[in-house]
């Protein structure tokens, strides 16, 4: 079913998944610090929550909110590439999204997509960021392949399509600021080991 985005924004509050476009594919969606919305994502999608969730933020501010110890070189790549396809991984500690945390810390995005920033502006919090698909299919693109994928009952925030553009680039930067390509996406790593360093 299609939804608004704060009736959307109300379900992720309220502990549930709902789908929602990106700039790339559509997202599935959950309150990141609730673990057992989390486990109801890994349901859907079919995997393992060991494996981590990166997040939606809204921007830079945000991000330095839940990762007020972010190195430098993070900071740069997110004053330069968003909103944007960058995914950043960074160090955390004791955190509130532990659920969707693997050793190598969180990924934090801000996408470009305006239902997924309005999305974001009425939850107040992160919201989870994965393809929205089962594990080894493709990420739907429409709210109909969401439907076909997952059945009716799962909202569909906004309904209109993604925009279709290459899968986000994905970077770990340590605690000590060096960097590392984990997916290469659609900004060159070339390009944003450059800014790292800069």
């Amino acid at each position: 079913m299609i939804v608004g985005v704060e009736q959307g924004a109300a379900i992720l509050r309220e502990g549930g998944v709902i789908a929602y476009p990106t700039e790339t594919v559509y997202g599935l969606g959950a309150d990141p610090s609730r673990e057992p919305a989390v486990h109801r994502l890994c349901e859907l999608k079919g995997r393992e929550a060991s494996r981590g969730f990166s997040v939606l933020v809204t921007g830079i501010e945000e991000f330095l909110r839940w990762a007020p110890d972010a190195p430098r070189p993070a900071r740069r790549l997110a004053e330069r590439f968003w909103p944007g396809p960058l995914t950043i991984v960074v160090p955390v500690r004791g955190h509130v999204l532990a659920p969707v945390a693997t050793i190598l810390g969180v990924g934090f995005r801000c996408s470009a997509h305006p239902t997924s920033t309005a999305l974001l502006e009425h939850a107040g919090r992160p919201i989870v960021s994965t393809s929205c698909n089962r594990t080894g299919r493709e990420p739907c693109q429409t709210a109909e392949e969401v439907r076909a994928c997952f059945g009716a009952g799962l909202a569909v925030a906004g309904g209109e399509p993604a925009g279709g553009q290459p899968a986000s680039t994905v970077v770990t930067v340590s605690a000590t600021g060096e960097l590392e390509l984990v997916r290469e996406g659609a900004i060159p790593f070339a390009e944003v080991r450059s800014e790292a360093n800069e």
